[in-house]
């Protein structure tokens, strides 16, 4: 779907060399043509590889009709995708100081559908706009990310369990991406903020914000996935932990059963001499002799922790 909008923020259509604003969103192979065609870009300026591998950049295009344009690549997130690889995908800015070409993924900042806003604010401005609302969406994220961060945090200290184990192992999968991603645009955002301090129509509180952004984010991440290996690190702790209480009370169980096993051992020798082996009796007193030995046993492991 091809949006287009004028210096007033009115819809045009098809009238692309004169439109402030021209906003994208899944579109088809054919509508990208024809923007190439409208802008008379490279043909393989759009043909970027929509998912979360493509990289960040900013820089020039030399061959373009449109006078001293600029692309940049950035990353935006879609919460309802199910798999982190889908979730994240790049969003592609054609733009100089008069025009401003979206290729999205999914709707736009609200302020960019918004005429006023479209009328009242430079190119740049919109483009800032629409990277602080990416930002948003992977600050929102992450924002859920802590709340699960919290409950495997709680699970860690009493469970073991396979459940949370494996949102441990999504969530590892998350923050990777995340990381990643936002280390790869983090100096792309540089180069395009100094950029733009050098254009006096964009809005400084503007880019501050952005840069303020990018940096919470960056960090934000770095945190959470800091957290998670702790996470991680704990859940390891208390399974290894069970593991020594299970091998401990098994060894303690061995050694208690061993005891009478090795008394009916000595008196089911068959040879003379054994106490007891004309007494019509034996056979109890043996058994309740290898009986309280192995109580006496079990009372002095118990006292010492060992079948706990």
């Amino acid at each position: 779907m091809i949006s287009v909008y004028d210096k007033n923020g009115q819809i045009k259509h098809n009238n692309f060399l004169t439109a402030k604003l021209i906003i994208l969103v899944r579109p088809t192979s054919n509508e990208l043509n024809e923007i190439e065609k409208a802008i008379g870009c490279d043909h393989d300026i759009f043909a970027k590889e929509f998912s979360a591998t493509e990289v960040s950049h900013f820089n020039s295009l030399p061959n373009c009709k449109l006078k001293n344009a600029q692309i940049f690549v950035s990353f935006n997130f879609d919460s309802s995708q199910s798999q982190v690889e889908d979730a994240i995908y790049p969003t592609i800015a054609v733009f100089n100081s008069q025009q401003l070409i979206l290729i999205l993924q999914k709707i736009p900042a609200p302020t960019l559908e918004d005429p006023k806003s479209i009328a009242n604010l430079s190119v740049e401005d919109l483009l800032i706009k629409q990277l602080l609302y990416q930002n948003q969406c992977f600050n929102k994220e992450l924002n859920k990310i802590k709340q699960q961060l919290d409950h495997l945090d709680r699970a860690a200290r009493t469970t073991t369990k396979t459940k949370s184990l494996k949102e441990a192992t999504d969530l590892t999968r998350t923050l990777v991406y995340f990381n990643h991603t936002m280390d790869d645009q983090a100096s792309s955002i540089e180069s395009i903020i100094d950029f733009f301090k050098e254009k006096k129509s964009v809005n400084s509180n503007l880019i501050i914000d952005l840069l303020l952004s990018q940096r919470r984010l960056t960090k934000k991440i770095k945190v959470y996935r800091d957290l998670l290996e702790s996470i991680n690190g704990l859940f390891s702790a208390m399974m290894d932990n069970h593991l020594n209480n299970l091998m401990k009370y098994l060894d303690s169980l061995a050694l208690i059963i061993s005891i009478p096993a090795l008394i009916s051992g000595i008196w089911g020798m068959n040879v003379g001499g054994l106490p007891g082996k004309e007494n019509e009796l034996g056979f109890l007193w043996v058994t309740l002799f290898g009986a309280t030995l192995a109580i006496i046993s079990a009372l002095l492991l118990r006292k010492k922790n060992y079948l706990k």
